[in-house]
């Protein structure tokens, strides 16, 4: 992969972890209306993440003081929908972020921004899927992408959480189980497609034959590491939120958790990126 590369991979991963993090943050504050102690330090950490994902997206481009341009086509670019998604996004997390800091946190604005979240990783995926390279132009790409914002958001959404100093209640930690739940029920999808995806890829042309090679060949391990990162990181979660095991021991875990996540679906997004062969015209 090549390293003007590298920028582009962590926006995708960056990005997904932000808004992943906030929509079950904010379905965890429209469930547990007790108290929005616990959700503070996640919601919080959400800004810094996407600020870092769209600045690291801005130095991708050729020219960082002219990414403006980049809006000039939202009626036919999905690059330029992303922009727009991803900054509307930031914008109102932080107006949002005011709120709560003067006691006046909107539900309804959390929604609202849900929503464009969930934009800003379909047009980022849109991006892939509309592109010339067999291996992104397929369903695997959205369930990629979601489904990493999915486990991101699961996994993030409890290490924060469980390394706040707020209490947890019994109702928040019923919540938690489910959140745990929900990230292997990502992972799963994706495991079920993943034959789908590599047979098709194998009858779809020179270059998804050549991705379908290297998925299956240089890539085969890492793969395999790179899912069993990710399901050993939300099985650990797993085992701390439903065994009856003090805070402090769930709170370790959680860090095991979270970082096996994170290098997992790092690795994910690598290989994504390395078995994506174009195809060759003339």
């Amino acid at each position: 992969m090549f390293s003007e590369e590298w920028p582009l991979l962590m926006f995708t991963l960056l990005t997904q972890l932000a808004v992943g993090s906030y929509i079950f943050l904010v379905v965890i504050r429209s469930l547990n209306k007790t108290s929005m102690g616990p959700t503070k330090i996640g919601m919080l950490l959400v800004g810094p993440v996407m600020g870092i994902a769209i600045i690291l997206s801005i130095f991708h481009l050729g020219t960082p003081l002219g990414a403006y341009r980049a809006l000039l086509n939202l009626g036919s670019s999905w690059l330029s929908r992303e922009i727009l998604f991803a900054g509307l996004f930031f914008g109102l997390w932080l107006v949002g972020y005011i709120l709560e800091r003067m006691g006046k946190w909107s539900q309804v604005l959390g929604w609202i921004n849900s929503i464009v979240g969930i934009g800003t990783v379909f047009s980022m995926a849109s991006i892939y899927g509309a592109s010339i390279l067999p291996a992104w132009t397929n369903v695997n790409t959205y369930l990629s992408f979601f489904g990493t914002t999915i486990v991101f958001g699961a996994i993030g959404t409890a290490f924060t959480i469980l390394i706040s100093k707020e209490e947890t209640s019994p109702q928040l930690n019923s919540i938690l189980k489910i959140t745990s739940l929900i990230g292997l029920l990502a992972i799963a999808f994706q495991l079920i497609y993943l034959p789908v995806y590599t047979s098709g890829l194998s009858v779809s042309g020179s270059a998804g034959y050549e991705s379908a090679q290297l998925v299956a060949g240089s890539y085969l391990y890492p793969t395999i590491i790179r899912w069993v990162f990710t399901i050993a990181g939300v099985s650990i979660l797993m085992f701390g939120l439903f065994q009856k095991t003090q805070r402090t021991a769930v709170y370790r875990l959680s860090y095991v958790a979270f970082g096996l996540v994170i290098v997992g679906e790092f690795l994910g997004r690598y290989i994504f990126y390395a078995t994506g062969v174009p195809i060759i015209v003339g």
